[in-house]
């Protein structure tokens, strides 16, 4: 059975713009963000389009800007990114994304060039998505109390569909586990360089694995760092599930986030199920936010709960 509980997180990001992007952005979007005429709440994402209005999404919702962005703005803004140099950054522009200091990560889209379905490189850049990473302090509470009365090994898988928080929810939990009285060590696979923002504090035990792909960050956390809990982030992959199966066949928990609306729906992902039947995740926790408000909700299914759901599900399936 499934049991919803709450927390509140206690730390804010504020209503203004990265200093990094005063330089990257058109100074007249820049103008109109840090006037502050389109209301306020906590900025989460900056979406620019060609030839469009620019776009805030914040705490409170979607707020649409007056600025218009132009070919040029945007193809300027994307050589900014890049620091003069596409060539350099083709592979990560292939994949969708780029990614500034501090986790601030840009999602980018486009005409993509496309030969045996690998994506080769993407032209005539149309829409930028900038994500701006989130402190707070406290939030990962309830996943900690979770992991320090689990069987030892076992570990929590954080659901959600895009857009709830789960990677904020993931730095919190690796704070707490690497701060304190009792630290544990901590590794931070971040593949795509924003999992390990605000982790940088010399108190922390935290060694942070950035640019590996997830498959070998793992494989090193568990072979040379000797960690105690590994976090990394939208797991699913096969490949990746027999990395974590190793790795917790040495008795080292995880905690992970992949998206999902129901425990029902991500253990019908081949890679999730058979993690799933290895008992590697003890919990399966669903988070859920109120729009303007700071207070998130945990819905936490045990382990047992979920096979059971799965053994109902699956019996359903067969008779279909």
């Amino acid at each position: 059975m499934a049991t919803i509980i709450s927390t509140v997180s206690a730390t804010r990001t504020g209503t203004r713009l990265p200093s990094s992007l005063f330089r990257l952005l058109p100074s007249r979007l820049c103008e109109e963000i840090e006037a502050g005429r389109w209301g306020s709440g906590r900025i989460e994402e900056l979406r620019l389009r060609t030839e469009r209005c620019a776009f805030l999404t914040t705490d409170r919702g979607s707020v649409r800007l007056s600025t218009v962005v132009t070919r040029r703005e945007i193809d300027d803004v994307v050589l900014g990114l890049c620091d003069g140099s596409l060539y350099a950054h083709r592979d990560c522009i292939a994949e969708g994304y780029l990614t500034l200091p501090d986790g601030l990560r840009v999602g980018i889209c486009g005409r993509a060039s496309v030969e045996g379905g690998r994506v080769l490189g993407v032209y005539d850049i149309s829409a930028l998505n900038f994500r701006f990473p989130t402190h707070r302090r406290g939030l990962g509470a309830p996943v900690v109390r979770l992991l320090r009365t689990m069987t030892r090994g076992e570990g929590v898988l954080v659901y959600a569909p895009p857009g709830e928080g789960k990677t904020t929810l993931l730095r919190s939990v690796a704070e707490e586990m690497a701060s304190g009285n009792d630290p544990w060590r901590v590794c931070v696979i971040d593949t795509r360089g924003e999992l390990g923002a605000y982790l940088g504090a010399s108190e922390l035990s935290i060694d942070l694995l950035s640019g590996y792909p997830r498959a070998l960050g793992i494989e090193i956390a568990t072979r040379t760092m000797n960690a105690e809990l590994i976090l990394c982030d939208e797991i699913g992959e096969m490949k990746e599930a027999e990395a974590i199966l190793s790795a917790q066949n040495c008795g080292v928990p995880f905690v992970a986030s992949t998206h999902a609306e129901d425990v029902s729906g991500l253990l019908r992902r081949d890679g999730l199920r058979r993690l799933h039947e290895a008992r590697v995740f003890g919990a399966y926790v669903g988070i859920r936010r109120r729009r303007g408000a700071n207070d998130f909700l945990y819905t936490v299914t045990d382990w047992e709960s979920a096979d059971h759901d799965l053994q109902i599900c699956g019996s359903a399936d067969s008779l279909a």
